[in-house]
């Protein structure tokens, strides 16, 4: 990856650290805390009020509610307008033309469907690479993307998960366990054109260069990053790869990097039916029962990383969870440390070097 995003991802490392340094320790992975709490943004649909109330409109709007995908509907009073589909937070357009009975392809495409097929059955995160129709320029990614996923399969490692402590404690969902998927996507194939605007997200130049990008999908569709074909070496993809894997350190959705998917998907009921697989004992099938082909999905072991969660003492007593003085103190010297080392982390990140005598 790029030096400019690697010490992007270092500045965020340094900021959870100091945000964790007053929290006590935990190692329930990024990928699992975002699947567990982190509900999707609501993206914005205008649409023109007879469209709205017509039986296609009534269609879209009862597959939002059984779905729970977050759109919220914007009706325009004005005839003949162009509808518009609009990413949380007033973000870019993902797709604008004439509203008719198709208007579904908006929330559910081929690509999607694989994707949250994935996450349920237990994968951590999904990279996806687009391809450019440049068949030596995507041989090189995909090819790069593969034998990285295989290098992390080979070194990598979950550390042990206390299922009594409160802090660490998992909501409805697969078993625990890190899992790599590669799905490849056609740049040109028309069922993913609005799902490709939604996984480049704000970086909108992606699409309008002729070359393969790749992005990171985990969570609840959740996306932390494209990024172009130059810019994934193999130290950026390990990079991203075990700052998903490692602990949560920040637990508000927003400080976090990222934006949300559009899903056709109830995420609490879906995790409610993966946990009933997992209680049967689905989890433990081979891993054909999982994935697409052998090629397009590689599974890995979690890495043994440690970062921090911020926890208070009112939102566990509010859930009628509390603290000994013995874990408070051992809490407030692992966040004295935690800080330190964010403090000493900052300091190197951050410090200009002096250039050798002539250099």
């Amino acid at each position: 990856m790029g030096t400019r995003i690697k010490r992007v991802f270092r500045l965020w490392l340094v900021i959870f650290g100091l945000g964790g340094g007053l929290a006590l320790a935990c190692t329930v992975p990024v990928f699992r805390y975002a699947l567990d709490h982190w509900p999707p943004d609501a993206y914005r649909l205008e649409a023109p009020v007879s469209w709205i109330n017509s039986d296609a409109g009534e269609r879209f709007r009862k597959l939002i509610k059984e779905s729970g995908a977050q759109v919220e509907m914007h009706p325009l009073e004005q005839e003949g307008v162009t509808s518009r589909l609009l990413m949380p937070e007033d973000g870019p357009e993902v797709w604008s033309g004439t509203l008719d009975g198709t208007a579904s392809t908006l929330l559910v495409s081929p690509a999607r469907e694989e994707l949250v097929r994935r996450i349920l059955a237990g994968d951590s995160m999904a990279w996806v690479m687009i391809r450019s129709g440049n068949e030596s320029a995507d041989t090189i990614l995909e090819e790069r993307l593969k034998s990285r996923l295989e290098y992390l399969q080979s070194v990598a490692a979950i550390p042990e998960q206390d299922p009594t402590d409160p802090i660490n404690k998992l909501g409805p969902g697969p078993a625990l366990k890190v899992g790599f998927s590669y799905l490849a996507v056609s740049r040109d194939d028309p069922e993913e054109q609005t799902f490709l605007r939604m996984l480049a997200g704000p970086k909108t130049e992606l699409l309008e260069k002729e070359a393969p990008f790749g992005a990171v999908v985990f969570g609840r569709g959740r996306v932390l990053g494209a990024w172009p074909a130059d810019d994934l070496e193999d130290e950026g993809i390990d990079e991203v790869s075990l700052f998903l894997l490692g602990a949560c350190s920040c637990r508000v959705k927003f400080q976090n990097p990222g934006w949300d998917l559009a899903l056709a998907v109830n995420w609490d009921e879906a995790l409610q039916a993966a946990q009933m697989e997992a209680d049967r004992g689905g989890q433990n099938g081979s891993d054909e029962e999982v994935r697409a082909t052998p090629e397009e999905d590689l599974k890995v072991a979690p890495v043994a990383e440690f970062v921090r969660i911020e926890a208070d003492s009112n939102s566990l007593e509010e859930d009628g969870l509390s603290t000994s003085p013995a874990e408070n103190k051992v809490g407030s010297i692992i966040g004295i440390l935690v800080a330190g080392l964010g403090i000493l982390v900052s300091f190197l990140v951050f410090t200009p070097r002096k250039k050798a005598k002539g250099s």
